[in-house]
């Protein structure tokens, strides 16, 4: 049986290999690509998984816009000459990329290797690429099954910590998430006692001690090894960051409906607010008019 220091320490490794750094410019943006590359990159997912996910057509139905992108794909996959991939529509180049795969001319490692990180968060659907990363529902991993659980608390605590950084959540969203009774009912005496000594070093100098403080003395990869993983995906990931940055359909969201205008009725829209119609006043509808009158005791 693996040593389950050892064991932590070669995924620290492997989630730190990656020198990645996304230049995406919107927070939830940066996140996806982050969490994308870190669960290929510690093995939580792999270049096969992304496949299934979004195979050859896909892939160059995403980049229809981008045909340079397409022959770089193309190129490093297959040998074709680039000037020849730029000239492929978006089926043609998903038909040869699929064919070279079914001939294992190339594989799923070469395919994701030349499919930039940033680019697949440009281009392609952010709910399924959120799809692919949580299936399998990692946080309902079981801790017999060592190494996946490894790898499950490793991907909790990189999510909690790339969405502070990221300004997708605040320290005190993760905190009032978990509750400060879940955790002074999972932590052992130890971890709690450094807590208490944090506040006690705040106090001394008359510094409030805040949930940053907290998850600062505590952080994630401490949170994650006594917390139940499926509390802190319920309570935090799924309400506070995939619900609210919109990685997920939400049950009951209003949706927005086409705007039908009468053909014989011009829209009265104004520039100010397009999202107000106005309906031309007719003679049957005088007297649905509002006046001080309608509010008068009877």
């Amino acid at each position: 049986m693996s040593d389950s220091k050892s064991d932590g320490a070669s995924i620290a490794e492997e989630s730190s290999r990656s020198s990645f750094s996304s230049g995406l410019p919107q927070g939830r943006q940066r996140f996806l690509a982050h969490v994308i590359e870190h669960s290929l990159n510690i093995g939580r997912r792999t270049p096969q998984d992304f496949i299934r996910h979004f195979p050859p057509h896909a892939i160059m139905n995403g980049l229809e816009s981008q045909p340079a992108l397409r022959a770089n794909i193309l190129e490093y996959c297959t040998g074709l000459k680039r000037k020849i991939a730029a000239k492929k529509t978006w089926q043609s180049a998903g038909e040869d990329l699929q064919i070279a795969l079914d001939e294992r001319e190339t594989n799923a490692e070469a395919v994701v290797a030349a499919f930039d990180p940033d680019d697949r968060v440009r281009y392609l659907d952010d709910k399924k690429l959120w799809a692919f990363v949580i299936e399998g529902e990692f946080w309902g991993t079981p801790p017999k099954q060592k190494d996946k659980y490894d790898r499950a608390k490793a991907h909790s605590a990189y999510m909690l910590d790339r969405a502070l950084i990221d300004e997708l959540v605040t320290h005190r969203d993760i905190v009032d998430g978990i509750t400060v009774a879940q955790l002074a009912l999972c932590l052992p005496k130890a971890e709690l006692g450094k807590i208490i000594e944090g506040a006690l070093n705040n106090a001394h100098r008359n510094a409030p001690f805040t949930e940053a403080d907290l998850l600062v003395s505590r952080p994630p990869s401490v949170i994650v090894e006594y917390v139940p993983l499926s509390h802190i995906y319920e309570t935090v990931i799924e309400p506070k960051i995939a619900r609210v940055h919109s990685y997920v359909v939400v049950a009951g969201a209003p949706v927005a409906l086409p705007l039908v205008v009468d053909a014989g009725v011009p829209s009265q829209r104004s520039p100010e607010n397009e999202d107000w119609v106005e309906v031309a006043n007719s003679e049957a509808n005088e007297e649905d008019e509002i006046s001080e009158d309608d509010f008068a005791s009877p």
